[in-house]
């Protein structure tokens, strides 16, 4: 065994002497992980590896997500949890085999995904945000009047678009659901069964409803099909939850368009500022029409 996976693994080992590990599936400036094998079956480690706070926030609220699938079975498929160790930021859990159902890495793949995926992904997002976790978790909330606040103080939304997005958050009620926060394509598994698995819980937490909808709303703009499916899945419910989704997809939308104007020029990001800005201008009409 290479001692650079000998040594990365060694916290893990120290967690579960059973882990025999096999390689290092990716490493960053705040994760590192790695497969191998338990007595349970086919793992996966990962190990926070920054001292930052919100990363540790992060790896904490992934770990609370996994305790508590562990206590009450969500209605959509996760991977098991083996151990944990948060002195440590140590999670290991089932490797689950199978395929994103997107090639490649892309937060918003280029070419349109299967139908039977996309369905897939949107049925497992609308299932969760029925579930009810035990008491204790899922603690992270959002707080949407202080984001929409901040957001105007940097000057990403003007006056009129903040009182429209305010208004619309006082028509979208006070109840919040669980989610899972950031569903990309990249963050499912299809199992070779089809089935499709959800991993990657660190931004879980209770978003006003359509949240986990309207990140795919966004990421799935090259998938024809996508928006209409997502679109007719809200309107079958409340004024409520349509107006929850308005806002989230307004809040998200201005969201990329700082993180990506902040990425150097380039064709690439010039060619997603300009759809985003596309889209912005759509919901921004339509959330201040309601």
């Amino acid at each position: 065994m290479p001692d650079e996976l000998t040594g990365a693994a060694a916290p893990v080992i120290r967690l579960r002497p059973d882990f025999r590990p096999t390689a290092i599936l990716s490493r960053t400036d705040k994760s590192l992980l790695i497969a191998g094998d338990c007595e349970d079956g086919p793992a996966v480690a990962k190990l926070l590896t920054t001292r930052e706070p919100l990363w540790a926030e992060k790896f904490s609220a992934e770990i609370e997500a996994y305790r508590a699938f562990a206590e009450t079975p969500p209605p959509v498929p996760v991977p098991d949890l083996i151990a944990v160790d948060d002195r440590r930021h140590v999670l290991v859990i089932e490797h689950v085999r199978g395929h994103s159902p997107a090639p490649g890495r892309d937060r918003c793949p280029p070419q349109a995904l299967d139908p039977a995926h996309v369905t897939a992904m949107l049925t497992a997002m609308t299932d969760l945000s029925r579930w009810s976790p035990p008491t204790g978790a899922f603690t992270r909330t959002l707080d949407y009047l202080a984001r929409l606040d901040r957001d105007h103080r940097q000057g990403l939304t003007t006056p009129q678009e903040h009182q429209a997005l305010t208004d619309l958050f006082h028509r979208a009620g006070t109840v919040l659901v669980p989610g899972h926060g950031d569903p990309l394509p990249t963050n499912f598994v299809v199992r070779p069964d089809g089935r499709v698995t959800v991993i990657d819980w660190e931004h879980a937490g209770h978003y006003l409803p359509g949240h986990d909808l309207a990140v795919l709303w966004i990421v799935l703009a090259a998938t024809p099909k996508a928006r209409p499916q997502i679109e007719e899945l809200v309107a079958a419910g409340p004024p409520s939850v349509r107006a929850a989704f308005t806002l989230n997809r307004a809040m998200l939308l201005v969201r990329e368009l700082r993180n990506h104007r902040a990425v150097p020029p380039s064709t690439w990001r010039d060619q997603r500022v300009a759809a985003i800005e596309r889209d912005w201008h759509d919901v921004r009409a339509l959330a201040q029409a309601e």
